[in-house]
């Protein structure tokens, strides 16, 4: 292993190739926090913008920032487990390290990265799986929930969960609150976790195959954006039905997601004494906190809770216009539509609602399927919003 210091400023860099059963040694490591003391005192605005921790490798990736929060210079360090089969890539910023036993020692560097630099962190990245059992995560969860946050909390986690016990473990063994939180995965087996013992701010990603009810009353996020979810109407009635009473969700303030199923609001609003809006005129202007778009809002169902807060429910797709923008005639359908089916002047049981699509002059005859396929899809999405 050997470091070295650059003259004209740049990050000194950190090569090493260790054999397979040569353990890593962390004395030339504190040397190499010698260089780094010259190159912390040389930038200014410096962040740990990512710190990844993936199936095969971990990587810190340190940056540094100019007034107008552009990147100025970037520098990547990998720590990747050594099989005697890896090519080995150097550059100027790019780093790599292999050891015997890196996910021992990613975060006692981590610790040391941060304590030279003295850094704010940005993103947290998670790439879970099956190689990663308890006994790996055990020590990576424990440095989240105990780490000295400058916030109080993770800033950003992203995770990427391929198979269930691994979400399950960090779901159920996290204590530390999280800013911004983002799941994703690729497995298909229902992840059976009850609630957890931390809070987020933002929770968004996707919401297959572990969202429920119980989990969205148990996170109490500020707000929640998903692309995809197994909720039914059901679970949306459990849910609101324990926000309306003030027994749970008291920061909830934006909700975007579909359910898995076509949204029936007499199932979904039971019980709620929910009243409907007017559709014909725009009843209030606002804009979502992640999106400078300015929409009116046309329909929609109020929900008053007990502290007397107010929330609106409804459809993105039918409820929703960009401003100053006419009501569309498909619109005007569905809302009357709704508005039948609300005063029990039509049945809402039926499984297909068929759409009409006029095509325009000298539009493509597929234009009618991909129409009548957002229409479809539309009925599945829904917003709630806090006012």
């Amino acid at each position: 292993m050997h470091a070295r210091n650059e003259a004209d400023g740049h990050c000194p860099s950190l090569s090493a190739h260790l054999g397979e059963k040569e353990p890593f040694c962390l004395i030339p490591f504190l040397h190499f926090q010698k260089g780094l003391h010259q190159y912390r005192n040389q930038s200014e605005n410096k962040h740990l913008e990512c710190i990844y921790l993936f199936n095969n490798f971990s990587q810190v990736d340190l940056v540094t920032r100019d007034s107008e929060n552009r990147i100025v210079k970037s520098w990547r360090l990998h720590f990747v487990p050594f099989t005697g089969s890896e090519w080995f890539y150097k550059g100027n910023f790019h780093n790599q390290v292999y050891m015997k036993n890196s996910c021992e020692n990613f975060v006692f560097l981590v610790v040391q990265l941060q304590e030279v630099f003295e850094v704010k962190h940005e993103t947290l990245r998670l790439e879970i799986g099956e190689e990663w059992n308890a006994e790996k995560m055990k020590p990576y969860v424990e440095w989240m929930n105990q780490f000295n946050w400058e916030s109080g909390k993770i800033p950003s986690l992203n995770v990427v969960a391929t198979d269930e016990p691994s979400l399950k473990f960090l779901l159920e063994n996290m204590t530390r609150d999280v800013g911004r939180m983002e799941i994703q995965t690729t497995y298909s087996e229902r992840c059976q976790v009850s609630s957890v013992n931390f809070k987020m701010d933002v929770l968004t990603g996707s919401g297959k195959d572990w969202l429920d009810r119980e989990m969205m009353r148990s996170m109490d996020a500020i707000r929640m954006d998903f692309y995809q979810t197994d909720l039914t109407n059901l679970d949306m009635n459990q849910f609101l039905r324990s926000w309306k009473e003030g027994t749970s969700n008291g920061r909830i303030q934006e909700i975007r997601l579909p359910l898995k199923e076509r949204v029936k609001w007499r199932t979904m609003l039971d019980g709620l004494d929910a009243e409907l809006g007017d559709f014909r005129t725009a009843r209030k202007t606002f804009r979502f906190t992640n999106d400078n778009q300015l929409y009116q809002l046309h329909g929609g169902f109020d929900i008053t809770r007990a502290d007397g807060r107010m929330a609106t429910i409804g459809h993105n797709l039918y409820n929703l216009s960009f401003e100053n923008a006419p009501i569309q005639q498909y619109e005007i359908e569905e809302c009357t539509r709704i508005s039948r089916v609300w005063n029990l002047e039509q049945s809402d049981e039926e499984d297909e609602i068929e759409d009409v699509v006029v095509l325009e002059e000298g539009a493509q005859p597929m234009h009618i399927a991909l129409q009548k396929d957002r229409r479809k899809q539309g009925r599945r999405h829904i917003f709630m919003i806090v006012w």
